[in-house]
């Protein structure tokens, strides 16, 4: 079992840098359907490997340390990728999204939780590197409230 999550770690990795290369090669999209399916599934992914980490911290699956590290990795390399497809001109919100127009009403205020959400990423990968698991579920919360907060706001 653990080599299945092994696999699909190294899986969503690999898929992570080609698509963050491929973002910072071309900072446009060709429309903005393909801008908001690019946001989506980033975001998506993220929300996998973080549902996993939740699960274990909530006990409500086994605490596998190396798993919870390989999740609190990818998800952190994941941190950085969807926000370009916010800024497609006709993607704002754009069709088929649950993002709610105050995104680009409130911009500053979003991007800074996207950043804030990097640093918070960040710092749950290096609790999970201590095993730790006190440090481990502050660091996680920490994270879960920015996503909240932001979904509270932004997400329909």
């Amino acid at each position: 079992m653990k080599s299945i999550f092994k696999v699909a770690g190294s899986f969503v990795s690999i898929v992570a840098l080609t698509v963050s290369a491929s973002a910072i090669a071309q900072h446009a999209f060709n429309d903005a359907d393909k801008a908001v399916e690019y946001r989506q599934k980033a975001l998506s992914i993220m929300q996998n490997n973080f549902a996993v980490m939740g699960d274990m911290v909530k006990g409500d699956i086994e605490f596998d340390g190396t798993i919870f590290t390989e999740r609190a990795n990818d998800f952190a390399a994941l941190t950085s990728i969807p926000w370009v497809g916010f800024s497609q001109e006709g993607a704002m919100p754009g069709n088929n999204t649950d993002a709610l127009p105050a995104i680009w009403d409130n911009w500053e205020d979003f991007v800074e939780r996207s950043e804030q959400l990097q640093q918070d990423a960040k710092a749950l990968q290096q609790a999970a590197a201590s095993g730790d698991q006190g440090a481990i579920r502050n660091a996680f919360m920490t994270a879960a409230r920015n996503c909240k907060g932001c979904h509270d706001q932004y997400k329909d």
